[in-house]
């Protein structure tokens, strides 16, 4: 309810308790008009606008000049978004009383949602010039600031060309919340079915395009309501809001379900302290699963409606953190979307200086690991209307949003949109492959890791699914890989990737046989690492000599042969001596780590066992290499 109703609500019921004085200046002398207003602003109490505005209509009738009933016809104006109506009205109530201040004011808010600024503007500074203080200081200054911003804004929008995506996924009714994953091969989005209820979608990408939308079912899709999903970057588990649910800590809260193969499992709430008895809502997921950003009412906040974020280890989530007061204002922050390169994230506002009402902000870390200050996202992204939803692709450049525009297929429908550069996080990829059997071919459900090479960080840990053998991690620029995929029964597999000086986005594709520990079976042990014409151990090599440690202990009937290898250039007798030394480093290293000697020989062949042609740099480099060879079992 706005300003003025609480006025009138206020004074109706006091006039009602004393018939010794009638009401001036704004009200009327007229009994007729008086009774009609005064069941009008019952009805309107209770809700029923309908009947309220069929009162308030006889009531203007009896006294045109009665300023009350006009000014509470144009508030339901204002909140069926009838601002042009409400404008009207306004100027028709000034035309009554000049000095009557409230109205230029209620005409610059109406203006201003209606993308009038240059009216409301003027309304507002005549507001200020008349005397009295009616309205709130707060409320008359964000009306002013807001025409402001809107006026510059619009001289300079910033590129924005929505596109539809489509019948597949868009109905004639709302669909909102869209989530894709890295690859953006599956898009999961929210539709509001039967008016009522809230339920998940999941579409297929089919060539360009979006296959046909089917809902999730059941256990994610309940008869409460269900929105604002986010996907991991491989797409095997969603975080999501589930509302009025039986387990449920508060009216809303957050819960996790994994993808088992073709099937999701059953919804769990995470429980405290991530949900409380308050609302907690609108997850979004970093790219490496480890931080969760999330919207909450919880206490302690700095308004109406926080950005909190809680990280994960060791199992659990930890005590959420309030992003701070450069973020969060007074006002009502919401729907966090944290882009793939971990230091930039989109929410909205309508506490920070925008368009009005609920506006797109983009915030990016800082390197002392602070956050900057929020930067709207411009005109036509942001408009008068709430912007609700925000997604964003792995590669940065396009978004998604939900959107009632004319032309789409029916009340909110989702888009896509190449978002200008200003507003696009740093270039990040993905790596995107199958594991698989490398005797019989079928999938297998692996551990893949991904290890930050200088820092021997395991930052990314992923599982493949069990029916595809299909795994997603994503990549970030500067730095360099190392790859490790592990299964039980299998050797392990190893490579390495090198993005240091420049940016990971474009998609590494990747199959990955593992073979059975089977006698005579080999591993290239990639990430093992040498100086030229040198045989000590460069430390990143101990990341994967670890790996090799922890294979050695799980399998202690195992015995190996490490080798050394070089390619064809070089003194071949040189060649010998140096492999021998490399393999005899690996051997000294795993004896130095709890391996018994007697599991272990050590040989070099020089160039005498290539594996690819030596008449390339490339060729001969993958014959540069360690590897180990299963002697027994």
């Amino acid at each position: 309810m706005r300003s003025y109703i609480f006025f009138l609500l206020s004074f109706f019921f006091l006039f009602q308790s004393s018939s010794a004085q009638q009401p001036t200046f704004t009200g009327t002398k007229n009994n007729k008009a008086s009774k009609y207003f005064g069941d009008g602003l019952t009805l309107y109490s209770k809700l029923d606008y309908t009947n309220a505005m069929k009162n308030l209509n006889k009531a203007v009738i009896e006294d045109p000049s009665f300023i009350d009933a006009w000014m509470l016809i144009a508030d339901i104006r204002e909140q069926n978004d009838q601002y042009q109506e409400a404008i009207d009205i306004y100027k028709k109530v000034m035309l009554i009383n000049k000095e009557f201040q409230i109205p230029y004011y209620k005409l610059a808010a109406s203006a201003s949602k209606n993308g009038d600024y240059d009216v409301a503007l003027n309304f507002i500074n005549t507001y200020n010039d008349l005397k009295g203080n009616q309205i709130e200081k707060a409320k008359v200054d964000k009306v002013k600031i807001t025409a402001e911003f809107g006026i510059e804004a619009k001289k300079h929008p910033v590129k924005f060309e929505p596109k539809n995506l489509g019948p597949n996924v868009n109905t004639p009714l709302n669909e909102y919340f869209p989530g894709v994953t890295a690859d953006e091969q599956t898009l999961i989005f929210t539709r509001l079915d039967r008016g009522t209820n809230e339920e998940f979608y999941i579409s297929k990408k089919i060539n360009e395009g979006w296959g046909k939308a089917q809902n999730m079912g059941a256990p994610v899709n309940t008869e409460q309501n269900e929105g604002t999903v986010s996907l991991s970057s491989d797409g095997q588990y969603i975080f999501f809001t589930g509302c009025n649910r039986p387990q449920g800590e508060g009216s809303c809260d957050i819960y996790f379900s994994a993808l088992d193969g073709d099937f999701w499992r059953e919804p769990r709430n995470l429980g405290f302290p991530i949900n409380t008895r308050t609302w907690e809502s609108q997850p979004s997921l970093s790219f490496d699963g480890k931080t969760m950003y999330f919207s909450s009412n919880r206490p302690g906040g700095f308004g109406e409606s926080d950005i909190w974020y809680s990280t994960y280890g060791k199992g659990h989530w930890s005590p959420p953190v309030n992003m701070g007061s450069t973020i969060n204002t007074s006002g009502s922050e919401q729907v966090p979307f944290i882009a793939k390169d971990d230091q930039t994230l989109y929410f909205i506002s309508d506490g920070h200086v925008g368009m009005g009402g609920y506006d797109f902000f983009v915030v990016r870390k800082q390197n002392d690991g602070r956050w900057g200050k929020p930067m709207n996202m411009g005109y036509p992204i942001n408009t008068p209307k709430d912007e609700m939803c925000f997604a964003l692709s792995a590669n940065g450049k396009e978004a998604y949003i939900s959107s009632e525009r004319e032309g789409g297929i029916g009340g909110l429908d989702i888009y896509k949109f190449e978002l200008y550069e200003l507003a696009q996080p740093q270039k990040t990829g993905y790596i995107k492959g199958i594991v698989y059997d490398a005797k019989s071919l079928n999938k297998l459900k692996a551990k893949i890791e991904l290890i930050d090479l200088e820092t021997g960080k395991t930052f990314i840990e992923v599982v493949s699914n069990r029916i595809t053998g299909e795994f997603l991690a994503c990549l970030q620029g500067n730095k360099n890989y190392a790859l490790n995929v592990s299964c039980d029964g299998y050797l392990f597999y190893s490579e390495n990737f090198s993005f240091k000086n420049q940016s990971a986005s474009e998609p590494l594709k990747l199959d990955v046989p593992l073979n059975p520990i089977l006698v005579g079976e080999r591993v290239v042990l990639n990430n093992v690492f040498f100086d030229v014409d040198k045989f000590t151990l460069r430390d990143e090599s101990k990341i994967e000599l670890g790996k090799l440690v922890s294979f050695l202990k799980m399998n202690t009937t195992i015995r190996v042969e490490l080798s050394g290898h070089t390619d064809n250039t070089g003194d071949k007798a040189r060649n010998s001596i140096l492999s021998a030394n490399r393999a005899k480093a690996v051997f000294d290293y795993l004896i130095l780590n709890g391996i018994e000697d007697f599991r272990l020989t050590y040989k070099g062949y020089a160039d005498a066992q290539p594996i690819a042609d030596n008449k390339t740099e490339a060729g001969r480099q993958k014959n540069r290499r360690t590897e180990f060879k299963i002697m027994s079992k």
